[in-house]
């Protein structure tokens, strides 16, 4: 089971708009401002093919309204880039509580996302050669990891809720404006692996929301942890 993601009409309009793009056709689109969308809501959200995403109901009720600079809100370092399953710093439960709210990795399949991985979390991950079964190898052009790409981009930390959401009922919502820090989604991003902390002072925003349902069942209500927000490597691929 995982959770949907709801998101403004104007939002899903775009996403659905350059979810079959590759990197090239969406910079092509880029080229004229008619067609131009990166100044559209929903542009730096991750692509619906990977994503449960569903436009919020004209009739929802917003219990709880988490703006920018919320303290429940933040934009871990340590959980920024390529994270595989046997990170050495991940919080308790990371794996099963990102797979819950964001769903399978746009780059599961990649293994340059190795070269990717957030320094923090870094460890030396195990290949294998998939046309030789389980058998581990030092290096190879088509090895793959052995291990599971648990999450690739900027993830969202929303912790706290459940004090804020004990009167609420199961069918409202909780808002959560994301802020756009462009230096650190764009796609020369040099601080994207480093220690620079994702700034929320951006103008720019974007918007998701979160049925109190989904929060309620979720593997923890008290933590939340979602690879939401997209950044240029993610459609102009991993290269090394």
């Amino acid at each position: 089971m995982s959770a949907t993601i709801y998101v403004t009409r104007r939002s899903f309009a775009t996403m659905t708009l350059i979810a079959p793009l590759d990197y090239y056709d969406r910079v092509t689109l880029s080229d004229d401002p008619a067609t131009d969308p990166s100044d559209k809501e929903g542009y730096y959200l991750k692509n619906l093919s990977h994503l449960a995403v569903s436009i919020l109901p004209d009739n929802a009720h917003v219990a709880v309204h988490l703006n920018a600079g919320a303290p429940e809100v933040s934009f871990p370092t340590e959980l920024r880039g390529c994270i595989f399953e046997h990170a050495p710093h991940l919080p308790p439960n990371y794996q099963r509580i990102v797979a819950y709210w964001s769903g399978t990795p746009i780059n599961a399949d990649d293994d340059c996302a190795i070269y990717y991985q957030c320094p923090t979390q870094r460890y030396e991950v195990p290949m294998a050669n998939p046309e030789g079964g389980s058998e581990l190898i030092a290096s190879q052009d088509n090895a793959r990891p052995i291990d599971a790409l648990v999450s690739e981009g900027v993830v969202v930390s929303i912790v706290g809720l459940s004090a804020l959401l004990a009167d609420a009922a199961d069918d409202d919502f909780v808002s959560v404006v994301l802020p756009i820090d462009d230096d650190l989604l764009g796609l020369d991003n040099g601080g994207f692996l480093a220690e620079s902390v994702y700034s929320v002072t951006s103008k720019r925003v974007e918007r998701i929301f979160l049925q109190v349902a989904d929060i309620r069942r979720s593997p923890d209500p008290q933590s939340i942890y979602i690879d939401i927000l997209r950044y240029e490597e993610l459609d102009y691929g991993f290269y090394y």
